[in-house]
């Protein structure tokens, strides 16, 4: 792993003082640097040439966007790491769309904080940690997904690799359920579910549900717009209605 130059920015100033000498203690950390703002951030980007970010997406601003602009399309694609206070579903959605591969909070032990940057900085996705225990935003991400590659035109369709079944536990994920609910659903076992998303993300070459999802759309193996809505309990007839 190269040296990681960290770039902090966040106008919170005691929490990082301590998480700071967190990064010293790790020889792995180069040089931490901090703004303030984003603004300040855009103009220190030449100097601090960070390798990771940590950015407060709280309450975005048009600088917080074009500075997620400029570490996204550099040479060498910067992964950042979003502030969210608190961590709910629409922070970490605001983060996920904005390309954050990883989010956390100011009551985050300064341990976890460098487990996280580190992580970042090997080309991991920790976010997909915050998505899978939270399948009302996985839905509505996908759904924001597939609006905007509508926009983008047809795209060919590969040949899907996956079974009819495969493709329909695919399609229970997208739609937000997971994977107790899909076994209810199927009537099958939890432990089948989980074989079974195994073997797709393995099929797919896919980090997480998510991406293995967002593949499905892309090459229209799988629809969201002819999908009933999350799974609800099957209602068990009284035992007078199934005498009649």
């Amino acid at each position: 792993m190269s040296a990681i130059r960290l770039l902090i920015v966040d106008a919170e100033d005691r929490y990082w003082r301590e998480a700071e000498l967190e990064f010293a203690s790790d020889p792995r950390f180069e040089q931490v640097s901090r703004a303030v703002s984003a603004e300040q951030a855009l103009m220190k980007l030449h100097s601090a040439r960070p390798s990771v970010a940590i950015v407060d997406m709280t309450v975005p601003s048009p600088a917080t966007s074009e500075l997620l602009h400029r570490l996204s399309t550099t040479t060498s694609p910067v992964p950042v790491v979003a502030i969210c206070e608190p961590l709910d579903d629409g922070h970490v959605g605001y983060a996920v769309g904005a390309g954050a591969c990883a989010v956390l909070t100011r009551i985050s032990p300064p341990k976890q904080v460098r487990g996280i940057v580190l992580e970042a900085s090997s080309g991991a996705l920790p976010i997909q940690r915050d998505i899978a225990e939270r399948p009302d935003l996985l839905k509505h991400l996908i759904s924001e997904f597939q609006r905007r590659l509508r926009g983008t035109g047809p795209s060919t369709s590969a040949q899907c690799p996956l079974t009819e079944r495969e493709r329909t536990i695919l399609e229970l994920v997208a739609s937000g359920n997971a994977n107790k609910q899909i076994a209810f659903e199927l009537g099958i076992s939890e432990r089948t579910v989980k074989n079974h998303m195994t073997n797709i993300l393995a099929k797919l070459s896919a980090r997480d549900r998510a991406h293995a999802v967002r593949i499905g759309i892309q090459n229209s193996w799988i629809c969201r717009d002819q999908w009933e809505p999350a799974i609800v309990t099957r209602m068990v007839p009284s035992p007078a209605v199934r005498a009649a």
